[in-house]
C-alpha cells in the first residue's frame, strides 16, 4: 500500500483524504492503542552517495554511533539502528518507534563534533526526531515523504513495516547541525535519504 502524508502534519495528509483509512482505525481504536508495545527489528536511514560526497567536499562526516552500524551499497551509505522500544503501530499511524545508537557528524577543518541521539519516528508528524547532545529536548531531524509504503505480518510474532524514499532535513536540525559545526552546508529541505523500518509489535 502506497500512501502519501504532508512533511510536517499527518493532519493535513487526512484533511486531503490520503490515509482515510488509518484515520478511521484511529478513530475506532481508542484506548487500546496506548498499550502497544514495539520490540526487535531496526531503523535503517540510506544516504545516497551524492549526498556523501557532498558533505565530504564540506569536511563534513557522518558516522554511527554504537550500537547503530553502517554499511556501504547500492549507491548509498546506510545507518541501521536496532528498535529499542516504543509505541508505534504502522495500521493507525499511532506512537513512536524508539532506535539505539546515534549520529555522529564531524567537521574535519574545524574540528567541531555534533552528536544526535534518542533517535525516533513519530508516525502522528511524520518526522524522524532526536536529542542534540548538550540539550534535552527532541528536535525534529527531517519529514519522511516521498514513495511510502506499509507493509505487515501477522507472524508471530507480529511484524510491521514502513518505509519513505526521501527524507527532507528540518530547518531546525539545519541550523542546529550549522551551529555546531561552524559550517552553512545544510539546508532546510534538501533530501537526505531514505528511511525504512521493520519492528514487532505487541497489543494488548
Amino acid at each position: 500500500m502506497h500512501i502519501t502524508f504532508g512533511r510536517k502534519s499527518r493532519l493535513t495528509a487526512l484533511g486531503a483524504g490520503l490515509i482515510t483509512a488509518a484515520a478511521v482505525a484511529v478513530s475506532t481504536a481508542g484506548p487500546a492503542l496506548a498499550n502497544t508495545a514495539d520490540t526487535g527489528g531496526t531503523g535503517a536511514l540510506s544516504v545516497p552517495v551524492a549526498v556523501v560526497v557532498g558533505l565530504a567536499h564540506a569536511n563534513i562526516v557522518m558516522l554511527p554511533g554504537s550500537p547503530a552500524s553502517s554499511s556501504f551499497a547500492h549507491g548509498a551509505d546506510t545507518v541501521t539502528m536496532p528498535v529499542t522500544g516504543g509505541n508505534g503501530e504502522v495500521s493507525n499511524f499511532y506512537g513512536t518507534v524508539d532506535y539505539g545508537g546515534s549520529l555522529v557528524f564531524f567537521n574535519g577543518r574545524s574540528g567541531k563534533t555534533v552528536t544526535i541521539r534518542s533517535i525516533k519516528l513519530n508516525f502522528f508528524t511524520g518526522a524522524i526526531t532526536g536529542v542534540f547532545a548538550g540539550t534535552t529536548s527532541e528536535t525534529a531531524l527531517g519529514y519522511v515523504g516521498g514513495n511510502m509504503s506499509t507493509s505487515s505480518n501477522p507472524g508471530p510474532p507480529a511484524t510491521e513495516t514502513f518505509s519513505g524514499d526521501a527524507v527532507a532535513l528540518s530547518g531546525k536540525a539545519a541550523s542546529a547541525l550549522n551551529k555546531g559545526l561552524a559550517t552553512t552546508v545544510f539546508k532546510r529541505g534538501i533530501t537526505i535519504g531514505a528511511f525504512t523500518t521493520t519492528f514487532d509489535v505487541t497489543v494488548t
